[in-house]
Order: C-alpha cells, then structure tokens, then sequence
C-alpha cells in the first residue's frame, strides 16, 4: 500500500496536476506523469494532437452514426425520417465516453471549458440538430487554437444565431440578444467598460448575420443596417459582413477580454476564488500571445502558485462521474452507456443541458450538498457493483481472500496518494461487518465518494 503522501512532496504537486487537468487519476495516467515529470506531463498534454485517441474515436464513430453525418444527412435523419432526439443523445454520450476514456484529457476539458462559455443548450430537437454541429465542426476543432477564432466561429455558428437569436436581427427589427452577451458573457466581462448604447450599436453591426438551411451561416446585405456605427468610443472600420469581424477582432483582442478569460480559466482550474496576482500573470500571457489557448494554458499550470495550490476545486457532478470511470478503467462499450446518462440526471448536470446563456456554473457552492453528497455515494457504489466483473480493479480487489489485501487492492487503485492508517482501519472495520460478495465495491465506492474523493 503506498502510504499517504506528503502535500508539499513532488509526488504530490503531480497527482494534484493530473487531477486538475483530467477527469480523474486513474493508475495509468499517474504512471504516466510521473515518468514525463510536471512540466513534461503539462507539454504532453498540451500537444493533444501527438496522443493517439484513434481507438476511442473509431468506437464512438461506429457506435453513434449521426456523429459523422453531413448537415444535410443529420437533417434528414432527424427531421423527415424522425429520429428526435438522436443528435443530442449520441452527443451526451460521445461526449462522457471522451471524457471518461480519452488519453487526450487536457484537450477534453477545454473542449468542455469552451462550451460552457459558449453555452447553447441541446434541450431540443432544433438546438440538438445544430448543437451536434456545432461541436463536432466547431468547438472540437478549435478548442487549443486561439480564443479570436472561437469567437469569430462561435459569432457565425448556426446553434449560436438561432439560440440568441441574432439568426432574426434585422435593421428593420434589431435584435440586442447576441450583442449583450457577446460583451458580458463572451468577451469584456460585465465589468468590462462598456455602455447600453454600446450594445444597441453592436446589435446594428450583426444585423444581416443569419442562417441558410439546413446549418450555414449566411450574410444576408439586404436585412443588414449599412449606416455608420460607434463602438467602444470609435467608428467601427469596413462596411457588411466586415464590420462584425473587425468588432470581434476588437473584442478578442480587449485588455478585459485577456482579465475575463483568465479568470474564468483559472476559476475552472484552480480555485473558485483566484489570486488577482496569478489573474494578472495569465491575462499577460493570453494577450501575449494573441490569445493562444496553448500559451496561456503553459503560463496557468506552470504558474509556481498554480503548482504548489491544495486541491481546492470541489468537483462538478460531470467530473465526479467521469472520474469514477477512469478510475475503474471498464470496457467503454454499450453497456455503460446508458448508465452514465442516468447518473448524469440524478446528478443534475447532463452535457448541454443547461438552460441560461452563462453555462453551468462552476463555484462549490452550487453544487455542494447533502443531497448531492448522497447521490454520489449512491452512484459510487452502484457503478462498483455493477463493474465486478467488468472492471480489472473490482475484480482483482473480489479475488482476495483476505479484506486487509483486498484494502490493499483497492487504496492502491483508487487513492493514488494513499491514506492514513486510521482511514484504513475505518475501512476494512467497514467491510468487516457487510456480505462477503459485497466487501469489494462498498468498500470501492467509499474509496471512490470519501471526503478527499470530492477535490481536484
């Protein structure tokens, strides 16, 4: 049994990465990090397109056909051949499987930072459609590039004019939707230093910005307001379509945009309250950079302050689900699949269910509870007894005649950083007064749901 680590060890600064960079420290990702060191294991990761995820990829691709569809295939499948539902359903799921089972873990949780910030809930069949499209052809592809091209992508995405409704700006109709949280949610900030008439103005810049069935974005001149426009204290520059990619330009390139994004990254990685001085640093490096995701993600984890920080993060119901999974290490095939939505509902945070423009939120306290601890342990366990023999780590733990061996099984598995003798003694006390079959996943989910078992 590995004993309990000390915080401030070198071992320890690792496992608290591999933590705050994946969805969960399963044994060989440790192995892993600890052979590439810190700063190899942040590199690594960095160069996701270098990691091999070809097998996840072929299984999803085999499984979930509308994931390769056309729009104009995914349209017919959906709307004439009325397969509702279908787009969202094998997005969830490709989505908790990446997460779960993908060695590109860095890249899958910017894949869900970015769509958190760019929120467009699947919560029907229309947002499905487009959605689905949106992050296969969008989000994806995207994710480590630079933030402008996000935005720029995100402002002509199909899901993201019909969702804020800028697809029914019009001159003769102006729509501020799009505009206000373009500003407030997607780049300055709330605080960022801009004004009503800034948005009114913004909202004059993307009229004409709408969508040609089935999902492409469109210019539409005749619809678009061509008079002068004031953004920000400055005449927007260009004429149609090239006023609102000069405005994002503007926007993405904004001192507040560099303070927002950073502190939104350092809130999802690091703590719900981020030290101003390592905001400061970040933001340097986004606007340094011209915003490239890769260089401002180097500058966050190799941060001294970033490395040397506790596990302060409490885990959102996706991590803690996907972090059960990894640390199981079960066949990722059908049979889990539906299991993993279940678990998801209960929990109250399904992929692209969330309604408000904002994304879900990403401080403790929304998400901390005694009900939410409950239904945690309760999945815990269920997944563990559902996995005995599909999960090498249950089964090997089944095997031991022995509850201390079979202890020492599973704290090996599931507790990389060890624990205290007490805590172990807790356990197989534990263990000792339940059915024998039962012993190895009740004890799993108590190692997998503990107290420590919530924190990244």
């Amino acid at each position: 049994m590995i004993p309990v680590l000390d915080p401030v060890s070198e071992r320890a600064r690792i496992l608290r990465l591999v933590e705050r960079i994946t969805y969960g420290a399963d044994s060989g990702t440790v192995d892993v990090a600890e052979q590439l060191g810190y700063e190899g294991f942040v590199e690594w990761q960095l160069d996701h397109e270098a990691i091999d995820d070809g097998p996840i990829e072929a299984l999803l691709i085999d499984a979930l056909p509308t994931l390769s569809m056309t729009p104009e295939e995914l349209a017919r499948h959906i709307f004439i051949e009325e397969n509702f539902g279908a787009a969202q359903r094998d997005l969830v799921i490709a989505t908790m499987i990446r997460r779960a089972f993908s060695p590109r873990q860095l890249y899958e949780r910017m894949v869900e930072f970015w769509s958190d910030h760019f929120n467009v809930p699947a919560l029907d069949v229309v947002g499905g459609y487009y959605k689905a499209l949106e992050d296969r052809d969008m989000i994806r592809p995207l994710a480590m590039t630079r933030f402008e091209d996000l935005l720029q992508s995100s402002a002509r995405s199909p899901a993201m004019l019909e969702y804020l409704d800028n697809a029914n700006n019009t001159a003769d109709g102006p729509n501020e939707n799009y505009a206000r949280e373009l500003m407030e949610l997607h780049t300055l900030g709330v605080d960022g230093g801009y004004t009503e008439d800034d948005v009114k103005e913004l909202a004059r810049v993307f009229t004409g910005w709408t969508i040609r069935q089935p999902a492409e974005f469109l210019f539409n001149g005749f619809t678009h307001d061509p008079g002068p426009k004031t953004f920000l204290g400055e005449e927007v520059i260009g004429s149609g379509e090239a006023q609102g990619t000069n405005v994002l330009r503007t926007l993405a390139n904004h001192p507040s945009t560099a303070r927002f994004i950073a502190t939104k990254l350092l809130r999802r990685f690091v703590a719900d309250d981020p030290d101003p001085a390592v905001i400061d640093d970040v933001a340097q490096a986004f606007s340094d950079s011209g915003g490239r995701v890769v260089d401002t993600m180097r500058a966050l984890l190799l941060h001294p302050q970033v490395a040397d920080t506790m596990a302060l993060k409490f885990k959102r119901p996706n991590e803690f689900t996907a972090g059960v999974l990894r640390r199981l290490q079960p066949d990722p095939g059908t049979d889990i699949l539906g299991r993993i939505y279940n678990a998801l509902a209960a929990s109250g945070q399904v992929p692209f269910g969330w309604p408000a423009p904002d994304g879900y939120p990403d401080d403790r306290e929304h998400w901390q509870s005694t009900t939410g601890f409950l239904v945690r342990f309760n999945a815990a366990y269920e997944w563990a007894r559902g996995l005995v023999d599909a999960s090498p780590l249950i089964r090997a733990a089944a095997e031991q005649d022995r509850i201390s061996d079979m202890a020492t099984v599973l704290i090996d598995g599931l507790r990389p950083a060890g624990v205290t003798a007490r805590t172990r003694r807790i356990l197989i006390r534990y263990a000792n007064g339940l059915p024998a079959d039962d012993r190895a996943p009740a004890m799993a989910a108590w190692l997998l749901a503990g107290p420590e078992a919530q924190w990244r």
